[in-house]
C-alpha cells in the first residue's frame, strides 16, 4: 500500500485552501517548485517574489489572498470522515507513472488505495451513450484483464467506463476511477453503487478540490491522467468527437500504445474507434491482443512449477517489478480462467436440445425474442420461458426490450 506523507491539520487545509484556487496544474507546479514545495510559502509571497513564476497572472493574486477560498470546515471534515489522501507531486507515494507526463497534477485527491502495482494498468474508455455491443464487450475486457493482475483505469461516467469497472469488480480485481469533480459530488448519481464497490479494492481520484463541479471543461483535462497512470489506452467503443479520443490522443502524447475494439462500420456509435484503426491503433478482439500490445507476457504454469535457465544476467529493480507483476497476473490467470472453465462446462452439460439451439444462435450482438423464436422454429410463450432458464444458468443476459445477448 503507497502511504501518502502524515500532515497536520494546518498543513492538510494549506493543501486544500490551495486547491481551491483552482490554479493550472502547470502554474501549481511552478508556484511549488519556487517556494520549496509549501503551500504556505506559496500564500504568504510578495507580488513581486510571485511576479517571477512562470505563468502566474496579476490577476491571480486577487484569488489567491482571497478569504473566501480558505479551506472550509466541512472539506476538512470530509477528508477526515472518509480518509481521502492528499498526494503530492513531491512525494515518494505520488504515482511514478504519472509523474512522468508533462503536465502531472500537483495534488491528488484519493478515496480509497493506490498500490505501486497500479502502474500495471490499462486505460478503458468510451462513450457515454455506449450501445449493449460495447457496454458487453468492454465489461467482458476488463473482467478478463483484472483476472489476469491488471489494474482497469477508467473515468466514473455511465456507459464503456461503468462497464470496465463492473467487469473488474465483479472477477474481485482492482479498478481505478479518475472523477471530473470533487470526491464529494454525487456524480453520477447512477454510479454510487458502483463506486461503493471500487473502493473494496482500489481508489477514486480527483484532481480537483471538494466541491468541485462536473463542469464540462474538467473532462478532457481529466482524460490526460487516465491514459497517464496507465501502461496503454483501449478505446473501446467510440463516436466522432468522443472524450475518449481525447484519451487516445493523449496516450499517444505521453508514449502510451493505443488500442481499440473494431466495430460495426454501420453505426455512428464506432465511427471515431474505427478511424483510430485506420490511423494505426491496434486492433483489440481478445484479452491476448493486449497482453500483446503492452508486452506482458502470460505464464499459466504457477511459478514453482517453471523450469529456470541458467543465464548469467540480474535484473534491475524495475524489471524485478515487472516480473513479480506477470508473476501474479499468472497466477491469477490460471485459477480464475479454471473456475470459469468448469462453471461454463457445468452449465452447457445441463441444457436441453431447445436451450442449446437458442443459445448457438446467440452472440454479443442483441437479439429480440421474437427474431430468436422464428429463428430456432418455436413458439414465442416457449422461446421466452427456455431464454428465462438460460438467463438463470448465466449463459445469457436479457437487455431491455426482451432483447438477449449471449455472456460466456
Amino acid at each position: 500500500m503507497i502511504n501518502s506523507s502524515v500532515r497536520s491539520v494546518e498543513e492538510t487545509a494549506a493543501w486544500m485552501r490551495l486547491a481551491n484556487l483552482q490554479y493550472s496544474a502547470k502554474l501549481n507546479c511552478a508556484l511549488l517548485a519556487r517556494f520549496g514545495n509549501s503551500p504556505n510559502a506559496v500564500f504568504s509571497a510578495s507580488p513581486s517574489d510571485l511576479a517571477q513564476v512562470p505563468g502566474f497572472l496579476p490577476r491571480y493574486y486577487t484569488r489567491l489572498i482571497d478569504p473566501l477560498l480558505a479551506a472550509t470546515e466541512r472539506q476538512v471534515q470530509y477528508l477526515e470522515k472518509h480518509e481521502v489522501r492528499i498526494l503530492v507531486l513531491g512525494d515518494n507515494s505520488y504515482p511514478s507513472n504519472l509523474r512522468d507526463i508533462p503536465d502531472p497534477p500537483a495534488m491528488l485527491f484519493v478515496r480509497g488505495e493506490l498500490r505501486d502495482t497500479d502502474k500495471f494498468g490499462v486505460g478503458m474508455v468510451g462513450s457515454r451513450h455506449a450501445t449493449p455491443y460495447g457496454k458487453s464487450i468492454a465489461e467482458k475486457l476488463a473482467r478478463e484483464l483484472s483476472s489476469r493482475g491488471l489494474t482497469i483505469i477508467s473515468g466514473g461516467a455511465v456507459g464503456i467506463d461503468s462497464a470496465c469497472h463492473r467487469g473488474a469488480t465483479e472477477s474481485g480485481g482492482r479498478t481505478i476511477a479518475f472523477l471530473g469533480c470533487g470526491l464529494d459530488v454525487d456524480y453520477p448519481r447512477e454510479n454510487r453503487a458502483l463506486f461503493e464497490k471500487i473502493l473494496e479494492n482500489g481508489a477514486l481520484v480527483s484532481e480537483y478540490p471538494l466541491g468541485a463541479q462536473p463542469e464540462g471543461w474538467r473532462f478532457p483535462l481529466r482524460n490526460r491522467l487516465i491514459s497517464g497512470l496507465s501502461m496503454g489506452v483501449m478505446v473501446v467503443e467510440a463516436p466522432w468527437q468522443s472524450g475518449a479520443l481525447i484519451t487516445a490522443r493523449f496516450a499517444l502524447e505521453q508514449g502510451r500504445p493505443v488500442m481499440t475494439v473494431p466495430g460495426n462500420i454501420d453505426r455512428p456509435s464506432s465511427a471515431g474507434s474505427n478511424e483510430l484503426l485506420k490511423d494505426g491503433a491496434i486492433p483489440i478482439t481478445e484479452s491476448d491482443d493486449v497482453l500483446r500490445a503492452l508486452n506482458i507476457i502470460a505464464m499459466p504454469a504457477r511459478h514453482e512449477h517453471q523450469g529456470t535457465l541458467d543465464l548469467p544476467w540480474e535484473p534491475d529493480s524495475a524489471t524485478e517489478d515487472k516480473i513479480e507483476g506477470v508473476r501474479v497476473a499468472a497466477r491469477k490467470s490460471s485459477s480464475n480462467q479454471d473456475a470459469r472453465s468448469q462453471i461454463t462446462q457445468n452449465a452447457l452439460n445441463g441444457l436441453s436440445p431447445n436451450q442449446r439451439m437458442l443459445l448457438d444462435k446467440l452472440s454479443l450482438t442483441p437479439q429480440h425474442i421474437d427474431h430468436l423464436a422464428s429463428e430456432s422454429g418455436l413458439p414465442s410463450s416457449e422461446a421466452g420461458v427456455e431464454m428465462t432458464l438460460l438467463e438463470l444458468t448465466g449463459l445469457v443476459k436479457r437487455l431491455p426490450g426482451n432483447l438477449y445477448i449471449r455472456t460466456l
